[in-house]
C-alpha cells in the first residue's frame, strides 16, 4: 500500500473546508428533513448528523493529545486500520449502537445546534493547532494526516447526508487519493459515491 502523507497546511486547509461544508449543508435543514433516509444503509440524515457530531467531539480529544513521533499510520493507512478493527463487528449491532447514540438527542435540531457548536470548536482547535505528531484512537497520526483523515471523514458523510451541497475540493481530492491508495476492501466507505 503506497503512502499517504498529507502536510500540515493542506490537511488543515481541506479539514476546515469540510467542516464548514457539512455545518453549512444541516444548518438550515428542516426536521422532517432529517428523518429522511442518507445514502449510508440503515441510517437516516439524523444518524449521521449524530455520527459526525460524536466523531468532532472525539476529534477534539485527539487534537489536544500531542504526543512524539514517529507516526504508526499514515492518511490512507489508518482507514486501513480502521476496516481491520471493525471487520469482525454485527452489522445489526453497529447500526443499533448508532440508533441510541441518535435517540439521545430530544429532537433533530438539538442534535444539529449542538453540531454547529462543536464545529465551531473543532474550526477553532485546529486553527491554533501547530505542526507535529497526535494520538488517536490508539494510533500516532502527524498532525497534516489526522486533519486530512478527518476532511475525507466529513466529505463521506457530506455525501451520504444526500442534500444538493457541493463537497469541498481539497477534501475531495484527498478523499480520492486515499481511496487510491488502498486495496479497495479496505475502504469503509463507497469510494464510486464520490464521483
Amino acid at each position: 500500500m503506497p503512502p499517504l502523507t498529507v502536510d500540515h497546511a493542506e490537511g488543515l486547509a481541506a479539514f476546515r473546508a469540510s467542516v464548514a461544508a457539512v455545518a453549512d449543508a444541516v444548518r438550515d435543514l428542516p426536521e422532517p428533513a432529517l428523518f429522511e433516509p442518507s445514502r449510508c444503509a440503515g441510517w437516516t440524515r439524523f444518524d449521521v448528523v449524530a455520527h459526525v457530531l460524536a466523531g468532532w467531539e472525539e476529534l477534539l480529544g485527539g487534537l489536544a493529545r500531542r504526543t512524539a513521533g514517529p507516526a504508526t499510520v499514515d492518511a490512507a493507512s489508518y482507514w486501513a486500520a480502521y476496516a481491520e478493527a471493525g471487520s469482525g463487528d454485527d452489522p445489526v449491532l453497529v447500526l443499533m449502537d448508532q440508533r441510541r447514540w441518535t435517540d439521545a438527542h430530544r429532537r433533530p435540531a438539538a442534535a444539529v445546534a449542538r453540531l454547529l457548536d462543536v464545529a465551531d470548536r473543532v474550526l477553532a482547535a485546529s486553527g491554533a493547532l501547530p505542526d507535529g505528531h497526535h494520538g488517536f484512537q490508539g494510533h500516532v497520526l502527524t498532525s497534516g494526516d489526522l486533519l486530512a483523515s478527518w476532511a475525507v471523514e466529513d466529505v463521506v458523510h457530506l455525501v451520504d447526508l444526500d442534500l444538493d451541497a457541493t463537497p469541498p475540493p481539497a477534501a475531495l481530492d484527498l478523499a480520492r487519493r486515499t481511496a487510491e491508495a488502498l486495496p479497495r476492501d479496505a475502504v469503509p466507505w463507497d469510494p464510486d459515491a464520490l464521483g
